[in-house]
């Protein structure tokens, strides 16, 4: 048995021992002098001997405030304190101080025993964490076995308040007891992460919902006794998604009932959208696919190009598509590139169905036609009236020339027949023409050629009654499918009109006539400008129907008839603006979209 062991023992422990103490430790007597330190305190703050400890740790010229030695010199407690001091190098650091009393054989205190352990790094690395789990952008708590708070981060304060301490499912919640969906227990039992959907209850009393991840807190022996869980406010987030829901549910609705065809097609030309009234409309049956293929050949042949090439809308009013069997429909079609943040997602289509429309049109302007028509034989039935009493004049005269054996009263009698049945053929003619329903015949014409042949026409008439007529073309009009006779009759009738009407007005004033001519937005236009009588109320009233005239037994009052239904016929409109002495503005609007198509062989006279 070695019994010089423990003798070696105590010799390594007196001589060292104070060395291989991994703490900064030194002594101090009551002058706060250094008069002995180890090696970690030289490495820690540098040269020692003969020096204040205040100076060293410090680099202070005069004892620290509040110094604690004085303390532990008087009542000889042992103390732990945190100080800032500086390091060897003289940048700031933080030491964790004990200072311990040394006892001579009398037990007074001359000495105190000072060890430091430097917890710069390890202050950091604490605050950084208490930053991160106070500042971290969800909420945190560590829950115990017991299912109490032990601790929560400053998001989660703000939020529920000051819960440690306090069971979990009564902080949260607001419960008397254990959740069943609980994601901490679950936790506990298996060791493992968990998720789940909580809904808590908030320190003013609202309700959020979270999404709450829950993992176990392991110590280095992987044993556990707290969980962390972590949750994240999805109120908002629901909040939207159900906002989203709707707005899907309502559009899927409104394109499923929509009466208009309503399609789609993504940037992979993937038709993604169908809708049961585009399927009526190109005779699909429900359940056959669609490819960007078909739409193709359905479609106009322009519109997907159009559609592709512009961002902007691409409108065709009137328009045609082609069904499954070959027919083809009238509809009015709008076209729109799908696009997010300037990036192309594809291409959607609205589709009108116009056969109806046209139908109705067509019937509109029949019966428009049968009602004019009514009118007009009223008109006329009381124009022969009074011819017919006119005739019985002439009759008379020519009777009691007769007679009476008076050669000139019979003649004069003749002269009335004769100007009184010419008159009737002229309102049966004019009645006829009128009545009568006909497909017009069109051809490429100038629209600005026909007008300027009616001004030459007229051009003597209305200098001979001191009007000065003119013609005015606005910029270039392309050739238009147009009936150049019928056309001709309507500027005819209008010109005509506007001369009597400056004839007619009062005053010494210069009068004029304008037949302006030009296109805009894909509409030729027509205006006969004049500055003559004008109309007043009763008149303008009147103006488009019977047998109206204002130039007495000059007119049929058929003119104005004939002119609306020859620009009717056209797809076109006609309507008027006067003041009485200031003048009329008559303005034809022919859209080229709804001119008549040309039937084939038909010639060119453009």
């Amino acid at each position: 048995m070695n019994h010089s062991a423990p003798e070696q023992i105590a010799r390594w422990l007196q001589e060292q021992l104070f060395d291989a103490i991994p703490m900064g430790v030194a002594v101090v007597d009551r002058d706060h002098t250094i008069i002995h330190a180890n090696r970690a305190f030289e490495e820690m703050f540098g040269v020692w001997q003969g020096r204040k400890c205040y100076a060293v740790r410090k680099g202070r010229s005069e004892v620290c405030n509040q110094c604690m030695d004085f303390e532990t010199f008087q009542d000889g407690q042992p103390r732990r304190s945190e100080v800032l001091g500086q390091n060897r190098e003289g940048r700031a650091a933080r030491y964790m101080k004990h200072t311990l009393p040394i006892r001579d054989g009398d037990q007074n205190i001359s000495y105190l025993l000072e060890l430091y352990t430097d917890i710069t790094e390890t202050d950091k690395i604490l605050k950084e964490y208490q930053l991160l789990f106070d500042e971290v952008p969800c909420n945190i708590l560590l829950i115990d076995r017991d299912y109490r708070i032990v601790k929560t981060n400053a998001r989660t304060r703000r939020m529920v308040g000051e819960i440690v301490g306090g069971y979990c499912f009564q902080g949260l919640k607001g419960f008397d007891h254990k959740c069943n969906e609980c994601t901490a227990r679950q936790t506990f039992e298996d060791g493992k992460m968990h998720t789940g959907h909580h809904i808590w209850r908030t320190r003013d009393g609202r309700t959020i919902h979270l999404h709450v991840i829950t993992v176990p807190l392991r110590h280095f022996n992987d044993r556990f006794d707290m969980v962390m869980e972590m949750a994240v406010d999805v109120t908002q987030t629901l909040q939207l998604q159900d906002g989203l829901n709707f707005a899907h549910t309502f559009l899927e609705t409104m394109v499923a009932t929509a009466m208009d065809g309503i399609l789609a097609v993504d940037q992979q030309g993937q038709v993604t959208i169908f809708n049961p009234a585009a399927r009526r409309l190109f005779g699909l049956e429900t359940g056959r696919r669609v490819s960007k293929q078909d739409l193709a050949r359905m479609l106009p042949a322009e519109a997907m190009t159009l559609v592709e090439e512009k961002e902007h809308q691409v409108y065709l009013p009137d328009s045609t598509i082609n069904t499954v069997e070959g027919r083809q429909v009238p509809v009015r079609l709008a076209g729109n590139q799908l696009r997010m943040d300037g990036k192309a997602l594809g291409m959607a289509f609205s589709i009108q169905d116009l056969s109806e429309l046209k139908q109705l049109h067509s019937e509109k302007l029949e019966a428009e036609r049968m009602a004019a028509v009514g009118q007009t034989v009223a008109g006329l039935a009381h124009g022969v009236k009074n011819l017919i009493t006119a005739l019985e004049g002439g009759m008379y005269m020519l009777q009691t020339g007769l007679d009476k054996s008076n050669v000139g009263r019979v003649r004069k009698g003749m002269e009335m027949l004769e100007r009184n049945i010419e008159r009737i053929s002229v309102f049966v003619q004019a009645f006829l023409g009128f009545a009568k329903g006909r497909q017009i015949k069109v051809q490429l014409n100038d629209p600005a050629e026909i007008a300027r042949e009616v001004v030459s026409m007229y051009s003597a008439k209305a200098k001979a009654n001191g009007v000065i007529l003119r013609h005015e073309r606005l910029g270039e009009i392309a050739p238009a499918p147009i009936e150049y006779e019928s056309l001709h009759q309507c500027l005819t009738n209008l010109v005509a009109n506007a001369i009597d009407a400056c004839q007619m007005s009062e005053g010494g004033q210069t009068f004029y006539v304008t037949l302006r001519t030009f296109e805009t937005d894909g509409v030729i236009c027509y205006e006969v400008i004049d500055n003559g009588c004008g109309m007043d109320y009763e008149i303008k009233k009147k103006v488009f129907s019977t047998f109206f005239t204002t130039k007495g037994l000059g007119g049929t009052g058929l003119g104005l008839l004939m002119t609306k239904k020859i620009i009717q016929e056209h797809g076109g409109s006609i309507d008027y603006e006067s003041e009485p002495g200031q003048g009329t503005t008559f303005r034809i609007r022919l859209p080229r979209a709804r001119l008549p198509k040309i039937a084939d062989g038909t010639e060119t006279n453009a």
